[in-house]
């Protein structure tokens, strides 16, 4: 039975979310999934989708066509799912980035946008979430097929991992700046270096040192702190706001950038990721910002190694689809499963 996966190409280039779909997509490549490949340009997609993806559809006969969900505009994203659905004889297979009901869409006001998204959800055959709590939200919401989880994105990092250099209880984020109020708020001693645009710097403490902004490929050679730091929402005291509540759903593709490039990670306890970091031993979960000073100052250079090596066999899981390979896997043997079951 072969796989298919459907690479779709967003327009912004340097984007941590573009470089989750397109390192996704070379992994499933590299499995030797055989490629839907669609055009750059807005025209040309447009043209793809209604006039060649059709008769692409119709040849395939079985296996399973892989969408990173969101892809395209939402008139374009239906034609596809329902081409892929109702022309071939193929499982969809939804890869989860985001659920903007979670993330954006939060309110009545969104009740319309939400339930379009819903019902594109429901159309998989079988979908990969992002954690348990995104799965159990589906499945509060009647989205009845398979499901596994991949908890953790891998990363196609370039790099030479960081080596360990000597301990100096420092930090670094990167990111979207404009939406991670809570930087306004860091009063920490530790040096925390910063990395994204439109920083606000005349509003950050002097511990704060801007250092711009950088391809998703060049940006690992710049890492060069004791910690990642994961935090969203606009309080150091806890993960709020839209942006800190979707951290309990959702796997941030900066922590797979820090751990791929050797740096281990401090992550608000409640995120769904936290659950990873203490599984690999590979950073720090804490419930606040204020503790962290603290925390690092107990912290033995000896347990910081210890942190470092759990953090080097991650990241080299990470550099060759572990973590995707392991989900996508586990899902096509329940779909497989419950075919033979029929």
């Amino acid at each position: 039975m072969e796989n298919y996966v459907l690479l779709w190409h967003d327009s912004v280039r340097a984007d941590g979310g573009i470089k989750a779909k397109e390192d996704t997509n070379e992994f499933f490549k590299a499995e030797g999934y055989k490629v839907i490949d669609t055009p750059y340009g807005k025209v040309a997609k447009v043209l793809y989708v209604f006039f060649v993806l059709p008769f692409i559809f119709l040849t395939i006969r079985q296996g399973n066509v892989i969408v990173q969900f969101p892809s395209g505009k939402v008139f374009l994203r239906r034609w596809i799912l329902n081409g892929i659905k109702h022309l071939s004889g193929a499982r969809l297979i939804l890869v989860i980035h985001d659920i903007e009901a979670l993330r954006l869409h939060v309110g009545k006001e969104h009740a319309d946008e939400n339930k379009q998204e819903l019902e594109f959800l429901q159309m998989a055959d079988g979908l990969i979430s992002l954690s348990p709590k995104m799965t159990t939200w589906l499945r509060d919401r009647n989205v009845v097929a398979p499901i596994t989880e991949l908890n953790i994105w891998d990363y196609d990092n370039p790099q030479p991992i960081q080596p360990k250099h000597a301990y100096d209880k420092s930090l670094c984020f990167a990111g979207n700046l404009v939406k991670s109020t809570f930087l306004k708020k860091y009063a920490l001693k530790n040096k925390l270096l910063l990395f994204g645009k439109e920083p606000q710097l005349d509003e950050y403490a002097s511990s704060i040192t801007y250092q711009g902004v950088f391809s998703p490929e060049e940006l690992p050679t710049k890492l060069k702190a004791d910690f990642g730091l994961i935090w969203d929402g606009p309080e150091v005291t806890t993960c709020s706001g839209n942006f800190g509540e979707y951290l309990k759903y959702n796997a941030p593709h900066k922590t797979s950038l820090y751990l791929s490039s050797g740096l281990p990670v401090i992550v608000w306890e409640e995120a769904a990721v936290a659950k990873v970091i203490k599984r690999y031993g590979c950073g720090l979960t804490v419930k606040s910002l204020t503790e962290v000073s603290d925390i690092l100052d107990r912290l033995t250079p000896r347990e910081y190694t210890e942190l470092y090596e759990n953090t080097v066999r991650i990241a080299k899981k990470m550099r060759h689809g572990y973590f995707m390979r392991q989900a996508i896997e586990t899902l096509i043997k329940k779909l497989d499963d419950e075919e033979k079951n029929e």
